[in-house]
């Protein structure tokens, strides 16, 4: 779906940031609590959603805990490619967004940070595993709902991906310039998201560190 993901993006500038450092998708938070958080009714949002397809970049709306129905209308007004579910929502929505028309659906695998089994990460994938949808697996951030700067346990993500079949997956939780490639070659991600890696200062993003994330990204994709 993409191999670079920076989500949280609310400015113009960034979203042209984003394309320049070599990423391929922005992530669009909707969720109203976030200090990176964008109304999806408001114009500057249409113009971060258009410059982003201008420049032929994946969109992601972020939602946490929103109805059928908000999602589909604001996939539809921002023409948005693809909804992550990043809150509690359950399984059974999956099938309720298809018979609306959403083919993209991304769901957000929140892991323990600190020492993993591979059973504790098959018994948060598999529900939605077996869905056939993309899954992000990120740091669970509690009440926040990620964004938290946390990291994963990357060598038994890469146990349980080489055996876990032919599931979609990118890694997140805590990525930055400095860990990207060695979280890469230790988990065998093929695509990476961040958000706070990336930012000068909460919630605002940082051209500079993109780059040097985006850099640094592909270059460990091109090895592994």
């Amino acid at each position: 779906m993409f191999h670079i993901k920076i989500c949280g993006v609310r400015e113009v500038a960034g979203v042209e940031a984003v394309f320049k450092s070599g990423a391929d998708a922005i992530g669009l938070n909707f969720y109203p609590p976030s200090c990176r958080f964008v109304d999806p009714e408001h114009s500057l949002t249409a113009g971060l959603a258009s410059k982003a397809g201008e420049l032929g970049l994946t969109r992601v709306g972020v939602f946490v805990n929103s109805s059928v129905e908000i999602m589909l209308h604001v996939s539809e007004r921002l023409k948005l490619e693809a909804v992550q579910l990043h809150g509690d929502e359950q399984a059974g929505i999956v099938s309720s967004l298809r018979d609306e028309g959403v083919t993209k659906l991304i769901r957000a695998i929140k892991l323990p940070v600190g020492p993993l089994t591979i059973q504790e990460i098959e018994k948060r994938v598999d529900p939605w595993a077996s869905l056939g949808i993309h899954l992000i697996l990120d740091a669970d951030g509690g009440k926040s709902h990620g964004g938290t700067g946390k990291t994963l346990d990357w060598v038994r993500i890469r146990q349980w991906a080489e055996h876990c079949g032919d599931i979609s997956w990118t890694l997140a939780g805590g990525l930055n310039p400095e860990n990207v490639a060695a979280a890469i070659k230790k988990s065998d991600a093929r695509s990476v998201d961040t958000a706070s890696g990336v930012e000068a200062e909460r919630g605002t993003k940082s051209a500079s560190l993109m780059s040097h994330f985006s850099e640094n990204a592909l270059a460990a994709l091109r090895r592994s």
